[in-house]
């Protein structure tokens, strides 16, 4: 694996760390946003008013305001150390296929693309799945 995969790899780790943190508490602790978001109604007597389940941006939101951007980065070390091996394979076995796959079609062309990305996930799946009912 060359040292421009690797970088690849960490790269896409850090760029998406925000999102997966963001999915992560929306769908974890969902309640605790809940509790910001109750309204009291005196209307016709005391009654609880519940708001629509936050989305993806009010929870950003709430994360900068109450804990700073870099709680948005909380993770990144595990998932440095798991996922950017992962990535790093990834787009090596994707160059290589790449490469081969030109002298058989049209270089940089779909179908190189394509057949490259399609045989990484065959491979992909039949080396994480254990189950033979899945290969």
């Amino acid at each position: 694996v060359s040292q421009r995969q690797t970088c690849g790899g960490t790269v896409g780790a850090i760029l998406t760390c925000p999102l997966e943190v963001v999915k992560t508490r929306l769908q974890s602790s969902h309640v605790t946003f809940y509790i910001s978001e109750v309204q009291l109604s005196t209307v016709n007597g005391a009654s609880v008013a519940r708001m629509a389940p936050p989305g993806p941006l009010h929870c950003l939101k709430l994360i900068l305001e109450k804990e700073g951007p870099r709680s948005l980065f909380r993770g990144l070390g595990p998932n440095l150390v798991g996922v950017a091996p992962s990535r790093a394979i990834y787009f090596a076995s994707y160059s290589t296929a790449k490469e081969k796959l030109s002298g058989v079609f049209e270089p940089d062309s779909t179908q190189v693309h394509m057949v490259s990305a399609g045989l990484f996930f065959l491979v992909r799946l039949s080396t994480l799945s254990k189950d033979p009912k899945l290969c």
